[in-house]
């Protein structure tokens, strides 16, 4: 029996602000530390994520960020295991009142058969904080239930399970909301945050782009021209950025995408598929490296230059490793308005995970994107762990060593940075999709952003979701980033 298929999907909005002792973050990352490594396809769905291990020492090993990217969920249906352990919440939204008991129900299938006699061990608290209740039941007609006690304060509480049958573990999550539409973010916005980006930028654009295209016969289609784009930028120095362009074949002018990356090193290879529905597409690639190099190239960067990219320069707003990575990003779209065959004024964006946070960043920073979607973003309220809230991906204050000694500076480099404070300044339609369970980029901190558009918002929300990407979310942003562009060109042809 796929249990899995019978929870439903909801849509919903919320918001939250808690106070904090980064004394007890000290205290959990010096005693459990922070695992990184590839996340194991085949255990928990894949959790790609920076974990956090929670006080007490769980008995989970923690999921750890793939830099390949997020993952994508196949359309096709997967093969289910002997054993399938799934949690919901009693309430079928998954949202409760502060004060109001959130129960959990496990249900367990061995064969097709539900499991009887057996005992599930679970851990209850507030994401990526300490416990506040662990224990063990037992299953009985294959489903058990879980107090999991209340919140009083806005949050997200997560109930983790395993069961071990026949000598193997099997492990499975629930994320409860409490009073969400009141999460707040705790990081401030500077006072010279719109000053500082509009010099930047301003001071970019002082370089010719010195586009130069070269065509990729070997992913040309009969539809689609492919090419690798590289163009320029001025930060200190002169710099270069690469992406993957499609341009329909067909004599036109075509509205425009840019797909921003999840985070890793390996470069995506051009989106042919929506290109082919009469769509420029830009894929970048915000390392500064050409886009059709081999997989050992790659791989060496990973290994080398590019290794822990997210972290460097965290202290200095001028010199932290997304600086450049949003100039080259805004940058893109001259490069947009510069192809003769773009329409001249549709133009969207989209991306997932830290694409999510450069697809909200670069639309607040450059008002000619008309429509942007936003997956899971990353790179959310990076200072909620100092507040006893789960922070944004990817997870700066759960590690002291990056900035004990220097807190103060870290903090102010990184509000220029923060997702949260680029959502204030949008003012275009939006689509945000994610999940509840995400473990990589935690609903608190995306949450806290998301709260802060007041820009026309559409969000689809499934409840049970990790850091990955479903066919339905796939299919529900392209469409309605898609449909729009195509009404707003022929709304412009028109005349009205």
């Amino acid at each position: 029996m796929d249990v899995i298929n019978n929870v439903s999907k909801f849509v919903y909005t919320i918001n939250l602000k808690l106070p904090i002792r980064k004394e007890m973050i000290r205290d959990i990352y010096s005693k459990f530390g922070v695992l990184s490594g590839y996340v194991n396809a085949y255990r928990a769905f894949a959790f790609c994520s920076i974990a956090f291990i929670f006080l007490s020492g769980v008995f989970w090993r923690a999921q750890a960020q793939d830099l390949k990217g997020i993952d994508v969920v196949s359309e096709k249906k997967k093969t289910t295991t002997a054993v399938e352990i799934v949690v919901v919440l009693e309430k079928q939204d998954w949202i409760y009142d502060i004060g109001e008991e959130a129960v959990f129900v496990v249900k367990a299938y061995k064969n097709g058969v539900a499991c009887d006699n057996e005992k599930i061990q679970f851990e209850i608290g507030p994401e990526k904080m300490p416990l506040t209740k662990r224990g063990e039941v037992e299953i009985k007609g294959g489903e058990a239930l879980i107090s999991g006690g209340t919140m009083q304060k806005p949050g997200f509480l997560r109930c983790d399970v395993k069961m071990d049958v026949d000598g193997h573990p099997y492990n499975a999550r629930a994320t409860a909301a409490f009073a969400p539409e009141e999460i707040k973010p705790t990081v401030k916005q500077p006072k010279d945050f719109s000053v500082f980006w509009h010099t930047a930028i301003q001071k970019s654009k002082s370089v010719p782009l010195h586009k130069k295209l070269t065509l990729l016969e070997n992913r040309t289609t009969e539809d689609v021209n492919v090419y690798q784009v590289e163009y320029e930028f001025l930060s200190e120095n002169v710099e270069k950025f690469y992406a993957v362009l499609c341009i329909p074949k067909k004599e036109g002018k075509y509205p425009a995408i840019i797909r921003f990356p999840g985070a890793g090193w390996a470069p995506l290879s051009g989106d042919k598929a929506n290109s082919a529905k009469g769509f420029i597409t830009l894929d970048l690639y915000i390392h500064g490296k050409p886009v059709t190099e081999s997989q050992a190239y790659y791989e060496d960067l990973k290994n080398n230059e590019l290794k822990d990219y997210m972290y460097k320069g965290i202290d200095n707003r001028d010199s932290f490793y997304y600086h450049n990575v949003l100039l080259g990003c805004t940058r893109a779209v001259d490069l947009i308005y510069d192809l003769p065959n773009f329409d001249g004024e549709n133009l969207g964006a989209w991306g997932s995970s830290q694409g999510g946070a450069l697809s909200i960043i670069t639309t607040s920073l450059d008002k000619r994107i008309d429509y942007f979607v936003a997956l899971c973003p990353a790179m959310c309220d990076f200072s909620g762990y100092l507040y006893e809230r789960a922070g944004g991906w990817p997870h700066f204050f759960l590690r002291p060593e990056l900035y004990e000694g220097k807190e103060k500076e870290v903090l102010e480099a990184l509000s220029y940075y923060d997702v949260v404070n680029f959502a204030a300044h949008i003012n275009v339609p939006g689509f945000f999709s994610w999940g509840f369970n995400d473990a990589t980029t935690p609903p608190t901190s995306f949450y806290a952003a998301y709260n802060m558009v007041q820009a026309p918002k559409q969000t689809f929300i499934i409840p049970e979701g990790e850091h990955k990407i479903y066919p339905p979310q796939r299919q529900k942003t392209y469409n309605w980033l898609m449909d729009n562009l195509r009404k707003n060109k022929a709304s412009s042809q028109s005349g009205t």
